[in-house]
């Protein structure tokens, strides 16, 4: 079922696996929530979710595009700690990914500015619920087809980021991007799991 490349991953505590994050890096999930599930499912993989990972000052930050909310940034160790406020850590395991072209020696650090400046720009977008209908009615019947507009799932989002800066990910024969394609691309390295 999908890419095997975060199964049995070294286990990284969040405290110390902050030492670890580049900006950049991508967050996979594989949640337990009745939409991770039907994600998870619908598109034959585990994992469910993806966002950017941001360094800032002293903080570890993460760019998503969420159900509730859109795209948004917040803590990372919200995650890992107050997921949605819950006071207990996000339902499911955390993986981080790193694509090599990011953090290649002969990368121009000015891209990864500019795809955080596209990130900026899309904050507050809405969440794409449509496209979630429209790809399990894709898979499912095999009707519908992805057509880009101003609202975004979260592989979407990641997606536009990094082609600001010409990285491209694989996306299904009738323009749909997942969490999997993003997840199961060569040029992105499965690093650890976090854990709380």
């Amino acid at each position: 079922m999908g890419t095997t490349k975060f199964n049995n991953l070294r286990k990284i505590p969040y405290l110390k696996a902050r030492d670890y994050l580049r900006t950049g890096d991508i967050l996979f999930c594989s949640g337990e929530h009745i939409v991770s599930k039907l994600i998870r499912k619908f598109s034959n993989s585990n994992i469910s979710h993806v966002g950017i990972i941001v360094k800032w000052n002293s903080r570890v930050l993460l760019l998503e595009s969420v159900e509730d909310d859109g795209v948004r940034i917040i803590p990372f160790s919200q995650y890992v700690n107050n997921y949605e406020n819950s006071k207990k850590p996000y339902a499911g395991k955390l993986y981080i990914g790193r694509h090599r072209t990011l953090h290649a020696p002969t990368f121009n650090k000015e891209d990864l500015r500019e795809m955080l400046g596209k990130a900026a720009d899309l904050l507050n977008r809405k969440y794409d619920k449509n496209e979630i209908t429209k790809i399990i009615s894709r898979i499912a019947l095999g009707l519908s087809s992805h057509k880009d507009d101003d609202e975004y799932i979260c592989s979407e989002f990641v997606d536009i980021c990094f082609d600001h800066i010409g990285i491209k990910f694989d996306r299904d024969k009738s323009g749909f991007i997942f969490p999997e394609h993003i997840a199961k691309d060569e040029n992105v390295k499965a690093l650890f799991e976090v854990i709380n």
